[in-house]
């Protein structure tokens, strides 16, 4: 099938601007991971280095509610399913090459060396991949394809003291080994002013690198090792107070982050008699040391100190047929340990409000796989399994606000079938579905002293998903079309609880019963070499069913579920030639959102349009762009944090200048 590409330009070996249109062809890949259900990125294009946000923002129905705090605390959402910020597991899954992350924080925000994305939609993903969200996987990769040598540079330097620098070396891969090096460092200065103390508070200044290399000692054997790291000292997290000034605030002091993550993995890709043998063994090491914030509450201040790390290590072995006979199969098995560890200290003006520390362990084991028949050329059915199973415990220990601790455990397990079809109608047009299910573990809640509270469900989902992939003739215009519908039972919700009169918890609860019903829709089109046009929509109408407050006894049955836009588009317009002159723009939009369960606007962003262009030269091996972003000064939140009556304010205008070479 003709996939849709939401990247609109690539680059040659001289750096030199290619527009191109090609089919996405994926290599020995079942049909439910084909283009229909994927959206794939291009990462090359983003001025200041790739982003998540950049990808949010040309992917149909998916969602990141960013606190710009280098993930932490950040949701993201896809088709009406989204993690909890701190605790439980993601509902979209990430993966760096073959390398899986853990938890939704640990999803970096800047993606150094990774030139594309790959949104895999939906819960049925889960039996292509060992690490499975509810909602569906994303992809993070690093070139292939390109023979090498290759070298680029670039600079950029923008408002807000805005500086950038990147480096990027390839090496030919036409031999026995080749490496992929990526380097880059970032600073600006904060968006958000404390009039108080006369400075900004959330400034940014990081380092990053990644290194991919790969080896073919002979006989179809490939061995790949993957590394990256990040290195970030920022100031505190951009919150300002809800109803009041976007980009200032009156406090006495300030916070900040020191972060530091690193990623590893080796893999073997290894033919064998039945097909190819991938095992992948991987680690993970994120680490937030400290987190410190103070907000404003009228006369008194909140102020929160935070240490979190999160370790992990990942076994994942997948086995492939080949892509000959009527028949192919795809299975795997994959392992993961994780441990979490934090320690809190809060206090409300001079009173300790709590002091607490959390041990989080996570096991997760899987089995999984799918088979493809093809009765005739027009025509694949698919069938898939997975096999599931999680165990999760907590130590948790507090002085503040009364001494006490508890130790809980739980686990949990899915089977977890799916059934795919697609038939190929007439040339350049196919029609599909799949039905199938989601699992997303529960697991424990470390911010209430309350064990009776802490442990929340697992989330279950059921669902059905049609659509048609189609394209003319001669590939100029391309369009998918995808409409779905999620059952959903336990739907995972974290928020906050009054429980005492010391104040609140911020719990994970579940809510009975939930539906998610949408669609997208994804076109490109090139009337020209040089012209392109994409164009996506999102729609996502997620309700919960059954859902009442256990505090309260309010019932909020047939609300929208938390942190979802009620809608996204975006349109781009790109005209550029090898060389001279290129330019560009693109308008993104995301409907209203709600950040309760109660659909209390106080608590909710409005529907907001954004607009962004850029225009530039190219000659030789050189490349100049002038880039502006949210060019209408547009004021918004990227994301409310309910509890504490704050919000995380929208980048305002921003513009620069970036210089590439390359050869």
């Amino acid at each position: 099938m003709i996939g849709l590409f939401a990247g609109v330009v690539a680059r040659g070996n001289d750096d030199s601007p290619i527009v191109h249109l090609e089919p996405v062809t994926v290599v020995d890949r079942p049909i439910t991971d084909s283009p229909a259900t994927v959206t794939t990125i291009d990462l090359t294009v983003t001025p200041g280095g790739p982003t998540t946000a950049a990808i949010a923002d040309e992917a149909p129905n998916f969602f990141i509610a960013t606190n710009r705090a280098r993930g932490f605390n950040d949701t993201f959402e896809l088709r009406g399913l989204a993690n909890t910020p701190i605790f439980g597991d993601p509902a979209v899954t990430v993966y760096l090459d073959d390398l899986p992350l853990g938890s939704a924080f640990t999803i970096p925000d800047e993606l150094t060396g990774f030139t594309r994305a790959e949104l895999h939609r939906g819960p049925t993903q889960n039996t292509i991949f060992g690490r499975a969200g509810s909602a569906g996987v994303l992809e993070i990769l690093t070139p292939v394809g390109e023979s090498g040598p290759r070298f680029s540079a670039s600079v950029d330097v923008g408002n807000f003291a805005q500086r950038d620098a990147a480096i990027e070396v390839q090496t030919a891969n036409t031999g026995a080994a080749d490496v992929w090096v990526s380097a880059g460092t970032s600073t600006r200065d904060g968006y958000v002013r404390n009039t108080t103390l006369d400075r900004d508070v959330d400034d940014r200044d990081s380092r990053s690198g990644l290194v991919r290399f790969r080896l073919r000692p002979g006989g179809g054997v490939e061995l790949r090792f993957l590394v990256t790291a990040l290195h970030a000292r920022d100031g505190a997290e951009p919150l300002v107070p809800l109803d009041g000034p976007m980009f200032t605030v009156q406090r006495s002091a300030e916070g900040r982050m020191d972060f530091d993550s690193w990623n590893a993995a080796l893999s073997a890709s290894i033919p064998t008699a039945v097909g190819q043998l991938v095992a992948t063994t991987s680690a993970s090491d994120w680490n937030l040391h400290p987190y410190t914030n103070t907000l404003a509450f009228g006369p008194a201040e909140l102020t929160d100190v935070v240490d979190q790390r999160q370790r992990g290590w990942n076994e994942e072995i997948r086995l492939t047929s080949a892509s000959t006979g009527d028949v192919t199969w795809r299975s795997g098995l994959f392992a993961s340990s994780t441990r979490t560890e934090g320690a809190y200290d809060r206090t409300f003006g001079p009173f300790p409000y709590e002091r607490s520390m959390f041990n989080l362990r996570a096991r997760d084991l899987a089995a999984f796989g799918e088979a493809t028949w093809a009765p005739d050329p027009t025509m694949r059915v698919t069938f898939g399994l997975r096999a599931e199973a999680s165990h999760k415990d907590i130590d948790r220990s507090e002085t503040v606000p009364a001494i006490g601790s508890f130790a809980l455990q739980r686990d949990a397990g899915a089977f977890l079938p799916k059934l795919g079809w697609s038939y190929a109608s007439a040339p350049g047009m196919s029609w599909f579905a799949t039905a199938g299910a989601g699992f997303k573990p529960g697991g424990f809640s470390a911010f209430t002293g309350n064990a009776a509270l802490a442990s929340f469900a697992p989330e279950r989902t059921h669902t059905l998903e049609a659509g048609m992939v189609m394209a003319n003739a001669v590939h100029t215009l391309e369009a998918t079309l995808r409409a779905f519908a999620y059952d959903i039972r336990g739907y995972q919700i974290e928020r906050s609880f009054a429980t005492g009169g010391t104040g609140n918890d911020y719990l994970v609860v579940n809510a009975s019963r939930a539906r998610s019903l949408g669609g997208e829709i994804e076109l490109r089109w090139r009337p020209t070499s040089s012209v392109t046009v994409a164009a996506s929509a999102g729609l996502t109408d997620v309700t919960l069913r059954e859902f009442t407050d256990p505090f309260t006894g309010i019932s909020y049955a047939g609300d929208r579920a938390p942190a979802v836009p009620a809608y996204d588009l975006s349109l781009r317009a790109d005209y550029e030639m090898p060389r001279g002159f290129f330019v560009g723009a693109a308008v993104i939009s995301n409907g209203r959102t709600y950040y309760t369960e109660s659909e209390d606007l106080h608590y909710g962003q409005r529907a907001y349009f954004l607009v962004g262009a850029h225009v530039g030269y190219a000659w030789k091996h050189w490349r100049v762009t002038l880039f502006g972003e949210n060019l209408t000064d547009v004021r918004y939140y990227s994301a409310i944090t309910p509890g504490t009556e704050h919000g995380t304010p929208g980048a305002p205008r921003t513009y620069g200048v970036e210089l590439r070479t390359g050869f």
